[in-house]
């Protein structure tokens, strides 16, 4: 494996909640269509601003950050944690609550990206990684 693995790996998934997080900000109400809600109210536009804008911009940007400071162990771990957590909780959802797709879509993605950053852990504390 590549040592810069662990570099490739933070800076696409900083990049990856950046990029939603903007989306999101932008167009909260994208997220409300993705899963078929079609009442809304301007409450609910603000929690997904907060939440997915500024909860996951800041995820990306203290992962870009580390990064730069060459701590990539924890960029890596920042980036990994929330989505191991989130990919846990729609598994969780669609047990208790029933399939649903765009759910299960959103699950295996981010239990992969999640995995790529345990892998890059992994690489960086056996120290064979160029920042």
């Amino acid at each position: 494996m590549s040592n810069r693995f662990p570099t490739v790996v933070i800076l696409i998934t900083a990049a990856a909640f950046v990029g939603f997080a903007i989306w999101l900000t932008v167009m909260p109400n994208a997220l409300l269509e993705g899963f078929g809600i079609t009442e809304r109210t301007p409450q609910m536009a603000t929690e997904i601003r907060a939440f997915y804008g500024g909860i996951e911009f800041g995820i990306g940007a203290a992962m870009f950050l580390l990064w730069r400071r060459g701590d990539l162990f924890a960029a890596l771990l920042i980036g990994g944690l929330p989505l191991a957590g989130s990919a846990t909780g729609r598994c969780v959802g669609m047990v208790a609550d029933g399939y649903f797709g765009l759910h299960a879509g959103f699950a295996v993605l981010e239990a992969i990206a999640a995995v790529l950053c345990f892998i890059g852990c992994a690489v960086v504390s056996r120290g064979s990684v160029d920042g």
